[in-house]
């Protein structure tokens, strides 16, 4: 597992060297006389705030960045990189009295039946890793969510690379709600993650 805090304060030099091992699940060392490739399968996990300041989404502080802050800010990473993350979740303000509606167990089981279900599928690899061959296999959409699929793709503007992604998340949320093939709400709640 790979965690960035504050990405946007990472050098685009690092950030960017991130791409190769982010999609290709390799990287490649290359020196005068030779050249070194390695596996690189890892989890990568960032945070970041919405706005320099860190209170845009705040419902009790005043965000004192202007638009241009704003945009700069956003602008330190580059769209290929953005592309190649899977999930985007926002979090917003907790109450004191919020409640998680599913505990942490529940969480674990659903998880692990979840993993089950690929394995049973006969997948050599987890759904967030597949290969284009194996999400045609594997990633396979209802009539309802095939229809969804097609307009989402427009509406979107969903690159080569974003569609894989949202079939990869669509079929996780598939199998941890126990459907066989990814239904319309499945698609849906897989592109509710995908960065606006």
């Amino acid at each position: 597992m790979l965690f960035f805090d504050e990405l946007p304060h990472f050098s685009k030099s690092i950030l960017e060297a991130l791409r190769e091992p982010l999609e290709d699940n390799k990287i490649l060392i290359s020196r005068v006389n030779s050249k070194t490739e390695y596996e690189t399968k890892f989890i990568f996990i960032s945070s970041m705030n919405p706005c320099p300041c860190g209170n845009l989404l705040s419902s009790i502080k005043q965000c004192r960045c202007n638009e241009a802050e704003i945009q700069r800010y956003k602008n330190r990473l580059s769209e290929p990189f953005l592309d190649r993350i899977d999930l985007y979740v926002v979090m917003n303000d907790t109450l004191n009295d919020s409640k998680n509606i599913v505990s942490s167990k529940e969480l674990h089981e659903n998880v692990i039946k979840a993993f089950v279900k690929q394995m049973q599928r006969g997948q050599e690899e987890l759904n967030g890793k597949l290969s284009d061959a194996d999400i045609k296999k594997y990633c396979l959409l209802d009539e309802d969510a095939k229809a969804l699929f097609e307009s989402a793709k427009i509406n979107y503007q969903l690159s080569f690379r974003s569609i894989n992604k949202v079939l990869k998340v669509a079929r996780t949320i598939a199998d941890l709600n126990d459907n066989k093939s990814i239904t319309k709400n499945d698609l849906l709640k897989s592109l509710s993650f995908r960065r606006r």
